[in-house]
């Protein structure tokens, strides 16, 4: 099981994101911690530079498990939902970019807020079929590309389709996209899930990235979430994704990608142990 942090160099209003600022600090802090990869969450493509990153890729040794995609929709609007259709061709034009950007640089993609909201009026079965279309040719651009996608499910606060893993789950099977897998943030799982383990147990196939993040969006060990068992069902499904921090800055950057990092090599040393 790997480590990593998240980053972005884009002003980042909504999104909680540990590392804000140039990507060249966020790989050193990265490294020197002991982390294992950086997952980057880009509005575009553009906010980087390619070769800076995949300088820093080399030089540290350190991954990019996936590439973020909600700041398209907190940012520009752009949702796979939206009832005008030149805003759904943008929406899936710039994961199509962020897939191109992934290939390269050996990354996943994750589909999670992009998706925006379905509403409960006649209109949603309409939204939800072209929600799945777009996500339908996200999937056969990253096929193409041999990029892997990762579909979020999120809490009710923010979205009102695809909140459980068995509901991200069912979907997956709908849409029989093979390159499309599962990923589980433990912090939206707090609030929709009976039993946090038991769904992680439940979805280990087709599990591919985890975000770990404790009730209050902070790093593992700042709230009440039994980190423990969580990490504990992953062990025993023998997970070898990351699992990453995507938390508030608290109480800053440095202590608190400190604190998450050894909370959870602490569990997983003392699971090992016990195993």
């Amino acid at each position: 099981m790997k480590i990593a942090l998240t980053a972005t160099p884009s002003v980042a209003r909504f999104a909680p994101i540990l590392w804000r600022g140039r990507v060249e600090d966020a790989f050193e802090l990265a490294a020197e911690l002991g982390y294992d990869g950086v997952e980057l969450h880009l509005r575009s493509p553009d906010d980087i530079e390619l070769e800076v990153v995949r300088a820093l890729q080399e030089k540290h040794g350190l991954g990019v498990p996936t590439i973020g995609t909600g700041m398209a929709a907190g940012e520009d609007g752009l949702t796979f939902s939206d009832p005008d259709s030149e805003v759904r061709r943008r929406a899936v034009a710039r994961v199509t970019e962020h897939i191109r950007l992934a290939a390269i640089i050996g990354s996943a993609v994750t589909i999670g807020l992009i998706r925006g909201k379905l509403g409960t009026d006649q209109q949603r079965q309409a939204r939800r079929a072209v929600m799945l279309e777009c996500i339908r040719e996200c999937c056969r651009v990253a096929a193409a590309e041999g990029v892997i996608l990762f579909l979020e499910p999120l809490n009710r606060y923010e979205a009102d389709d695809v909140k459980t893993l068995d509901q991200a789950a069912e979907l997956i099977q709908e849409l029989k996209a093979p390159n499309l897998k599962l990923l589980a943030d433990i912090y939206h799982m707090n609030i929709e899930e009976v039993d946090i383990a038991a769904s992680l147990r439940r979805h280990a196939a087709v599990l591919g990235h985890v975000h770990l993040v404790d009730s209050n969006r902070e790093v593992p060990g700042h709230g009440h979430v039994d980190m423990r068992a969580s990490l504990q069902a992953l062990c025993v499904a023998d997970y070898q994704g990351y699992v990453c921090f995507e938390v508030l800055p608290l109480p800053d950057v440095r202590q608190a990608a400190s604190d998450g990092i050894r909370t959870v090599r602490e569990i997983l040393t003392s699971l090992a142990g016990r195993s």
